[in-house]
């Protein structure tokens, strides 16, 4: 089990000091391919939403059910530009590093959450809104 946090370690640690770069795309395909569990709005968003649902927001249902409508509505306007393979692509890389990840539930405490969750959807729906489509 450490071997494969480690392995996780180094490879973040190899993507954030820019030693992995990202290949040429082949002749089909336009544009660079992207690196592998590089920091994302999206993947923040849910990192955030996903945090905040942690604090046990039974007292902030109206918050908590805010922030998923506006993060799915970005989604889904994110999908009509045909950024759904992407979006699913971070998902599953977002899934395989919270499967072996070791997280503290409510990171901060609720009120920093809720701040951090509303900034990365924020951030979510101003990356969707500067794509083209």
């Amino acid at each position: 089990m450490i071997w494969s946090r480690l392995s996780i370690a180094l490879a973040l640690f190899a993507v954030g000091t820019g030693v992995v770069q990202a290949q040429p795309a082949p002749a089909n395909q336009a544009g660079p391919t992207r690196v592998r569990f590089a920091p994302h709005p999206y993947t923040s968003a849910l990192d955030a939403l996903t945090n905040y649902q942690s604090c046990g927001v039974d007292g902030r249902t109206l918050a908590l059910t805010q922030l998923d409508r506006l993060f799915r509505a970005s989604e889904t306007a994110a999908r009509a530009k045909g950024l759904g393979s992407l979006l699913d692509e971070l998902r599953r890389d977002y899934l395989a590093l919270l499967a072996v990840s070791t997280r503290v539930a409510c990171a901060r405490g609720p009120i920093s959450a809720l701040a951090g969750a509303r900034a990365s959807v924020r951030a979510f729906q101003a990356w969707v809104d500067a794509q083209p489509g």
